[in-house]
């Protein structure tokens, strides 16, 4: 069957391995978190992110499901739970394909 994951993008202090993704099920929002996102394989995901994000940055995946209904709610309700949380959408986040620019306020958050 297949998975679905959340996970989250953090900056570390040094270069992080390409291979490594940690597992924090329930830690969200996250202050220290640049980005937000679903995939079914982490590390191949965070490969692609590395070089467009930095090489500083990590994984941790978040939230497991086995519907990519509820992961996308799910990832949709992390974003907006950080926007009301902390003022503001994640550093890199709207800077992928969601056709939403990242701004100050979240992409025009009413």
């Amino acid at each position: 069957m297949d998975k679905f994951y959340i996970y989250k993008l953090a900056r570390q202090a040094e270069k992080t391995n390409y291979n490594f993704v940690d597992v924090q099920l329930d830690k969200a929002p996250d202050k220290g978190a640049i980005y937000y996102g679903l995939t079914q394989n982490p590390q191949k995901r965070l490969s692609q992110h590395r070089p467009i994000k930095g090489h500083d940055v990590s994984m941790c995946v978040i939230a497991e499901f086995d519907s990519v209904w509820f992961a996308l709610e799910h990832e949709a309700k992390i974003i907006a739970d950080h926007v009301r949380t902390y003022g503001k959408a994640p550093e890199m986040q709207g800077k992928a394909n969601s056709g939403v620019k990242a701004t100050p306020k979240g992409g025009g958050q009413q």
